[in-house]
């Protein structure tokens, strides 16, 4: 049977280093590369195809649930391991959102590493029964919200925005796609977050995606 070939992807260097020493010892893993940003990290995971990606949440330009979102967009079959320093139930609920399998603390011990990436790799989830009771209820209030208001949740230039948001422009790329000033930007995605029941960039992100509205973008037709 083939190793479980891995990608790592975090910004501190001497983390890479040690993450390389303890999975190296492994004879059923083997690190296919690494990255020290986000964006190097897609890039990387597109070329390399492994099968499960050790990714830092917290890093400079894009994010880990940003970096996550795209790259289980691109090749959905690979498996997403968030690392992190603390375990928000809010990031923890964007991380799965963004389509994560898994949730490492990164002061926990070896053994639950191992463990954690050889579970997601066989395709099982990792969370905590608590944290995952969490993420589910938050995804059955967004389901409620979404019911209520099927039709008439977004206007037509918000999907506009949400679909852009959802490709990850920043809001300069977004006004000058749509011609529009950043603080218009700025105002159509925060009427979308409160409409949505969301409080980050990232969900909504996570949303147009999970939504497959990155397959086509609305005409918005005239300003509203």
């Amino acid at each position: 049977m083939p190793p479980i070939r891995i990608l790592i992807v975090d910004d501190h260097a001497i983390l890479r280093e040690g993450l390389k020493m303890v999975l190296g010892l492994e004879p059923d893993l083997e690190v296919a590369g690494e990255a020290s940003n986000g964006a190097e990290g897609v890039r990387l995971a597109a070329q390399l195809k492994p099968d499960v990606v050790l990714l830092d949440v917290l890093m400079l330009g894009i994010g880990g649930i940003d970096a996550c979102r795209q790259i289980k967009s691109a090749r959905p079959e690979t498996q997403v391991l968030m690392l992190t320093s603390h375990q928000a139930a809010e990031a923890v609920e964007a991380a799965v959102l963004a389509g994560a399998s898994g949730y490492l603390l990164k002061n926990g011990g070896r053994d639950d590493l191992l463990k954690g990436i050889r579970a997601v790799a066989r395709g099982e989830s990792l969370l905590s029964p608590s944290v995952a009771a969490q993420v589910l209820e938050r995804l059955a209030q967004l389901s409620r919200k979404e019911r209520e208001h099927q039709q008439d949740i977004l206007s037509d230039r918000e999907k506009e925005v949400l679909a852009l948001v959802g490709r990850g422009l920043t809001n300069r790329q977004i006004a000058a796609e749509l011609v529009l000033s950043e603080n218009t930007v700025r105002n159509h995605l925060s009427h979308i977050l409160d409409k949505l029941g969301l409080s980050r960039r990232s969900q909504a992100a996570a949303y147009a995606a999970q939504q497959g509205m990155l397959e086509e973008t609305p005409d918005p037709g005239p300003e509203r």
